[in-house]
């Protein structure tokens, strides 16, 4: 009898400790746009493999590629209200927190993304991810999603004059369809999966996005002049609940911190090195290159888009500049 009870309390004093330990299972969900095979959707994966070895199972990381939880506006809200989520937002969904944030991706401002990366480490950028903070986003890393270049159906353009009258894609934010506007071109905000039906069916006409993008999405199908406008440096950040952020232990919140900086620098690398990979494949998927585009007719007519910001800290552009000039 004795031995009987002294089986059972045992077995009861494991299912406690296996209970406890199950208790401690942290789940972590990553959510982005990107098909399967884009360099995203890969440094997603190698985060959760670090992670989860690092941390000895204790913190469980869930990939979640092509906008199965969502577009990015609707992660982005769920993240701040307290999800335990890890999302690839836009800075226009960031911008709806700090208004400011959005001059990331201004038309033409940024050279490269070593240029980015260094203004980020600035004054200005640490305010703002303080002021993220206090609406629970907290900004783990920035990814480099690309340059943006313009693609159409049928068409070539090499000067703004070309784009009147084209009914445009762009991301439902007000940096770009205020681009849109700059060229002569429609605005036509579509969320980024109906792009590829929406080219199909003559809904819209040209569409803007990193070559890399183009053909994850296999957009080449239904679009067939590609144009080398360089536009827009892309910056993604990757970000975080707070709330789930300081759930973690010390040692797992280091773990995450550290792991999601090294995911983000090795999809900027890789997506740096795939830009010229990409419109080769575009070329090679019968693709019509435009290389002579007049950069500077689109940049100057970029120049007044800042007026469509009003909430922006004044002259933010030209403190933007002033900054990079002191790097």
């Amino acid at each position: 009898m004795k031995i009987l009870l002294k089986t059972m309390a045992a077995v009861a004093l494991g299912m406690l400790a296996t209970s406890a330990a199950q208790a401690q299972v942290t789940e972590l969900r990553l959510a982005h746009m990107n098909g399967p095979q884009h360099s995203v959707n890969l440094g997603a994966l190698k985060f959760k493999e670090a992670v989860e070895a690092r941390t000895n199972g204790r913190v469980q990381v869930g990939v979640f590629p092509s906008g199965q939880l969502g577009e990015s506006t609707a992660v982005g809200e769920q993240i701040s209200l307290g999800g335990a989520l890890i999302g690839q937002l836009s800075t226009g969904v960031l911008s709806d927190y700090v208004p400011d944030y959005s001059v990331l991706v201004y038309p033409f401002l940024f050279k490269d993304f070593g240029q980015i990366k260094a203004f980020l480490a600035s004054d200005m950028p640490k305010l703002w991810a303080e002021e993220l903070e206090k609406s629970n986003l907290k900004v783990l890393c920035h990814i480099n999603f690309g340059t943006r270049d313009l693609y159409t159906r049928d068409k070539a353009v090499r000067v703004p004059t070309d784009m009147t009258g084209l009914k445009f894609r762009v991301q439902p934010a007000t940096m770009y369809t205020e681009l849109a506007k700059s060229m002569g071109a429609t605005p036509t905000p579509m969320p980024w999966p109906e792009i590829y039906s929406a080219l199909a069916q003559g809904v819209i006409d040209a569409a803007e996005a990193p070559p890399n993008a183009i053909v994850d999405q296999k957009h080449y199908e239904h679009a067939k002049m590609y144009m080398k406008t360089n536009h827009i440096v892309d910056v993604s950040p990757i970000v975080m609940s707070l709330s789930a952020f300081n759930g973690l232990s010390k040692e797992e919140q280091a773990v995450v911190a550290e792991e999601s900086q090294k995911a983000c620098d090795w999809i900027s690398e890789d997506t740096a090195k795939a830009y010229d990979a990409s419109v080769q494949v575009l070329k090679d998927k019968g693709m019509t290159i435009v290389e002579d585009v007049d950069r500077a007719a689109f940049a100057k007519g970029a120049e007044g888009i800042e007026k469509a910001f009003p909430k922006w800290t004044p002259n933010l552009v030209s403190k933007v500049r002033a900054a990079l000039a002191n790097q």
